[in-house]
């Protein structure tokens, strides 16, 4: 049984992640702000779904050990993508702004929609979320945009004049207990297609944790994520 630890374990998705890693890893420690961090030497894998600003307290936990990593966290800025390029080097890591199967297909089949419309369709994503999600527009929603290009134009306000061809429109909307919604659309002359997923349980990204810690345990040093893992 793989020996994981949980770093962000006092938070909704770590409590959830160690309720859903019951009978399925050998849940070895838990960590959060104000503990000591040092890992045991028998932990294969962590698992961190924390802030961007507890990263730092990350590095400590894992230094010094080739523990796999499986982060879920999000807003990421430079300082913490510097770490993850330094961790790469000595470790697996997963990782993902979303660890839901279906926003990888989500992504496919943007990519399919994109390519059979080319540059006769708009395109706008909106995405919502829960009043207390600090980023935005949402990881997942940097993720998808990278499948498009153009200038992204993030929210519109006062007379910004006519649309101008080939830009993407980008819309975060915040409130209530939303747990998560992507949706594309591709406006046309006398059509419109939307492409939309909807997460209902944050379960769902407990679950895209466990089985990403499952794939990752054991690789050799490198960059993991739901491309590689679901192919």
């Amino acid at each position: 049984m793989t020996r994981v630890a949980i770093f962000g374990a006092n938070g909704r998705m770590g409590r959830l992640i160690a309720e859903e890693a019951s009978g399925r890893f050998d849940l070895v420690q838990a960590f959060d702000a104000g503990d000591e961090f040092k890992l045991d030497s028998s932990v294969e894998v962590v698992i961190d779904f924390s802030l961007p600003s507890a990263w730092n307290d990350l590095n400590t936990l894992i230094a010094g050990t080739d523990a796999a990593l499986v982060s879920g966290t999000t807003g990421l800025d430079e300082s913490e993508r510097t770490l993850l390029n330094k961790w790469i080097t000595s470790r697996p890591v997963f990782y993902s702004s979303n660890m839901s199967v279906g926003i990888h297909v989500l992504g496919r089949l943007m990519e399919t929609a994109s390519g059979m419309l080319g540059d006769s369709f708009d395109r706008e994503l909106i995405e919502f979320h829960h009043r207390r999600k600090k980023d935005s527009p949402s990881g997942t929603a940097l993720s998808l945009l990278k499948r498009w290009d153009g200038e992204k134009i993030f929210g519109r306000h006062g007379n910004t004049g006519e649309r101008e061809f080939g830009t993407v429109g980008v819309h975060a909307v915040r409130g209530g207990d939303v747990v998560g919604e992507h949706h594309l659309h591709f406006l046309g002359d006398g059509e419109r297609l939307t492409i939309s997923h909807l997460a209902t349980d944050r379960r769902v990204f407990a679950l895209g944790a466990i089985r990403a810690a499952d794939f990752i345990a054991g690789r050799p040093p490198g960059i993991y994520t739901m491309e590689d893992m679901l192919g």
